[in-house]
C-alpha cells in the first residue's frame, strides 16, 4: 500500500500535485448566503516499521469543543493569513493539533476538494510520515491520537452509506467503525474517495 504512496503524482492520476491555485476555490462563492472559507487537512500516512502494515493517523476532538466534538477527525482547519497555500494551513494545523513537525511530512500531493454543507471548502492534503515521529495530542483540541491500518481505510467495503434526521432534512452521509472508533461525515468521505481511487481499475 505504501508503494501507492510512493509514485509520481502525475503516474497514478489520483493525487494532483500541489498546487496553491486551489482546484476549482472561488473566494466569492456561496453556500446557504455564506462566503465560502478555505480548510485544509492531513491524512498523515505513517509509513510502516519492518514491513509492517502503514498506517492513517487519525485524532478524536475533544468534548468541549463548538464543532464536531467527540467525533474523529483528520488534522486540520481553517486557512489563516500566515498560511502560504493551504498544503501550509494543514501542515501548520497538523503540528498545532498533534505536534507533528512539518519539516517531518513528506508531501504527495492533494486531493480534490469536499464543499461541505457549513461553507467550507476542505482540500485534503496527503502526507508520508516517518514511523518514529514522536506526536502528542494539543489537549484543548485533541482527546487521543490513535492510528488505522491503511489495508483497513483504504478498503471501500469497509464503509457504508448512513443517514440522520437533521434541520429536518434527512442527510446522508459514509462512515466506517474500527476498533470502537467512528468515523463518519466528511473524514469518513475523504477516505473513502481515496480508498476507492486507489482500488479502481
Amino acid at each position: 500500500m505504501e508503494s501507492f504512496f510512493r509514485q509520481s503524482p502525475s503516474s497514478t492520476g489520483l493525487i494532483l500535485p500541489p498546487d496553491p491555485a486551489e482546484h476549482g476555490y472561488q473566494p466569492d462563492q456561496q453556500i446557504d448566503g455564506r462566503h465560502m472559507r478555505r480548510a485544509g487537512v492531513l491524512i498523515p500516512v505513517i509509513r510502516s516499521r519492518d514491513g509492517g502494515d502503514s498506517r492513517i493517523m487519525l485524532t478524536l476532538r475533544t468534548q468541549h469543543l463548538r464543532a464536531h466534538a467527540g467525533q474523529v477527525s483528520l488534522p486540520g482547519g481553517s486557512a489563516e493569513p500566515q498560511d502560504t497555500d493551504i498544503i501550509g494551513t494543514a501542515l501548520r494545523e497538523a503540528e498545532e493539533e498533534t505536534c507533528l513537525p512539518a519539516n517531518a511530512v513528506q508531501v504527495m500531493g492533494t486531493l480534490p476538494a469536499l464543499i461541505m454543507p457549513s461553507a467550507f471548502h476542505v482540500t485534503p492534503v496527503v502526507g508520508l510520515v516517518d514511523a518514529d515521529v514522536q506526536l502528542q495530542a494539543c489537549p484543548i483540541e485533541v482527546a487521543e491520537i490513535f492510528y488505522v491500518p491503511t489495508t483497513f481505510l483504504l478498503n471501500p467495503k469497509n464503509y457504508r452509506v448512513a443517514s440522520m434526521e437533521f434541520q429536518n432534512r434527512e442527510r446522508r452521509f459514509m462512515e466506517t467503525y474500527f476498533d470502537g472508533y467512528r468515523i463518519w461525515g466528511a473524514t469518513a468521505a475523504i477516505l473513502h474517495h481515496l480508498a476507492k481511487q486507489i482500488n479502481a481499475p
